[in-house]
Parts: structure tokens; C-alpha cells; sequence
């Protein structure tokens, strides 16, 4: 018995955080599940939510990715839409994939006149196989969706195959490094370290380093990379298939 005593891992948390914590968790879980992929009639509040709690986490990663007019763009994971838009309205040509078709739909809806124009295009998909041609892209980006990558390595290898020499990613989210906020579930959401980012990064023939834009708070990572100018990786295998 006492073997088995010294086995057991104690909650000593006072019993009403206890209790608490018990009854928000199924809760924490369902919110950190539409989060991931939105779903079902509470999908479109959700997504439009975390567009009011992202957006300065955006613009300043538009801002940093610096797009020019003319080139072709890819957003992994663009929820409602609004940073497509920002983007198509700079001038480029968009191609934006999500998993969630309600967030596909919503998307489509809020960005309808730049469809129509062919300045943007939107896909269902997880980005484990990007619906884009090899060298079709001069930049990709992806914010707070990191997490939800359910081959993570395959993505970016996927990306690194979609980009042009010289191109341009850049990877937003929050990092290991700080404690992940009692409103996300840790099952949900896979937290990435930015060290393993850039070593994923450079496994894939990327340079890559670590922004810091000013106003966003020091847990979110911002991982600008840039793909080999040559077409080739830093290990010398061909990157053009």
C-alpha cells in the first residue's frame, strides 16, 4: 500500500479550483476543437472570434512578408478569409487552403468579388498535399495554425516543393516556450518549441531565423524562411520535382 501511495500524483489545489477546473474542461476541449477545425453551427462564431483576437497578430505578418504586387501567394489555414483579402488587395494572386469547409464557405462568401476577379482561390485541404503546382509560389504563409498540422515535417517539405527559389515562408504561432493559456487544451493544440521549427525548416533546405514585430506579445514566434535561390536544398539534392 504505501508503494502504491507514493505512486499517486495529488491535486493539491484548493477543492473550488478543483472543481472548477473539472467542470471548464469539457468546454476548454470543444473551444480548442473549433479552433483547430471549425465545425457545425458554432464554426462560423468561432472563426469569426478569432479573427477579432488575431488581427494584429496578422497584419503585422503580412507587414513582415512584405508581398509585392504580381506575385502568387499561398495561405495555409485562412479561417474566414480576412488575411486573404489583405493579401489579394496588395495586388497578388492568392491560393488559400483550410481544413474546415465551413470556414472555406465563409471564406468564399466575404471574399466573393476577388474569387470573381480570379485574384483569389480557395481550396478545402490539411496542406499534408498542397493543391498548387511545384515552383508555382513566391510566398506562403501561415498563422496560429501550426499547431493542427497533422504531419507537420510532410507540410513543409509540401511547401518547400510549391515554392519558388528564393521564396519566402513565414510560420506564426505561439511556442513552447510559454505556457500554454488555461483556455486551450494541450490534447488540441501541439505545441511546438521555435527551435524545433527552424530545425523542421532547415532539415527542408530553408534559411530560416526568428522576427520579433513590434506590439505582439513575446510568446508568439514569428519564423521568416526563404527557400534555396538555386532551386536546391543546403544538402544538394534537387528541391524541383
Amino acid at each position: 500500500m504505501p508503494a502504491l501511495v507514493r505512486q499517486c500524483s495529488l491535486d493539491r489545489r484548493p477543492w473550488p479550483r478543483r472543481a472548477l477546473s473539472a467542470a471548464t474542461r469539457p468546454l476548454t476541449r470543444y473551444l480548442s476543437e473549433q479552433a483547430a477545425h471549425p465545425h457545425g453551427l458554432a464554426g462560423p462564431l468561432i472563426g469569426r472570434l478569432w479573427v477579432k483576437e488575431t488581427a494584429k497578430t496578422n497584419d503585422a505578418a503580412v507587414d513582415l512578408l512584405a508581398p509585392r504586387p504580381g506575385e502568387d501567394i499561398l495561405e495555409i489555414g485562412f479561417g474566414p478569409g480576412r488575411t486573404l483579402g489583405l493579401l489579394a488587395n496588395l495586388g497578388t494572386r492568392v491560393t488559400g487552403v483550410d481544413v474546415s469547409e465551413e470556414m472555406v464557405s465563409l471564406a468564399r462568401r466575404r471574399n466573393s468579388e476577388l474569387i470573381r476577379r480570379g485574384a483569389a482561390t480557395l481550396h478545402r485541404g490539411d496542406g499534408v498535399r498542397l493543391p498548387v503546382d511545384d515552383n508555382s509560389q513566391d510566398a506562403v504563409l501561415s498563422v496560429h495554425n501550426l499547431y493542427f498540422w497533422t504531419e507537420p515535417e510532410a507540410t513543409i517539405a509540401e511547401i518547400a516543393r510549391v515554392l519558388r527559389p528564393g521564396g519566402r515562408l513565414l510560420l506564426v504561432f505561439r511556442g513552447r516556450e510559454y505556457p500554454l493559456p488555461g483556455r486551450l487544451d494541450p490534447a488540441v493544440y501541439h505545441d511546438v518549441t521555435t527551435d524545433q521549427c527552424v530545425a523542421w525548416l532547415a532539415s527542408a533546405g530553408f534559411d530560416a531565423h526568428c522576427q520579433h514585430p513590434d506590439g505582439i506579445p513575446a510568446e508568439v514566434s514569428y519564423v521568416l524562411a526563404t527557400s534555396s535561390p538555386t532551386g536546391k536544398d543546403d544538402r544538394g539534392a534537387n528541391s524541383e520535382r
